[in-house]
């Protein structure tokens, strides 16, 4: 994954969520995430009883979104991401944790998106140039 691509994901916080809902149209949830650079997967808590969470169960293959919030179009940046959803491993809640320790007092879950595709934009640095990753399998 192109360095860019991580330092835009560790300089945010928050993703939005897209599940395949069970009328076949599209479930959507915001989550506070961590970034494992190792193995180039967001990690996110929740409960498991949560509409999203029983969706990404149900249908693992999700759409995500990382956007960096402003009003000018010279300064766009922004990620989109297809991730297979996982129960997050030990060493990722170490990785949540450190982040957002509060989230140490939660009775959430903690669960993982595995990258597997990305492309990112920055209208700043890269104009109308797109960096994409791909996970090799």
């Amino acid at each position: 994954m192109h360095e860019k691509i991580q330092d835009f994901i560790l300089s945010q916080k928050v993703l939005s969520l897209g599940i395949l809902d069970d009328d076949q149209g599209v479930y959507c949830a915001s989550c506070y995430y961590a970034f494992d650079v190792k193995n180039l997967a967001l990690i996110f808590a929740s409960h498991s009883h949560t509409k999203h969470i029983q969706l990404a169960y149900k249908y693992p293959n999700i759409s995500a979104n990382i956007a960096y919030d402003n009003n000018t179009l010279k300064f766009i940046k922004g990620l989109q991401i297809k991730a297979i959803f996982k129960e997050a491993t030990k060493e990722q809640e170490k990785i949540y944790f450190k982040k957002f320790a509060f989230a140490k007092f939660s009775d959430a879950n903690l669960y993982a998106l595995e990258i597997q595709w990305a492309k990112y934009t920055d209208n700043q640095i890269l104009l109308n140039k797109k960096l994409e990753f791909k996970r090799c399998l």
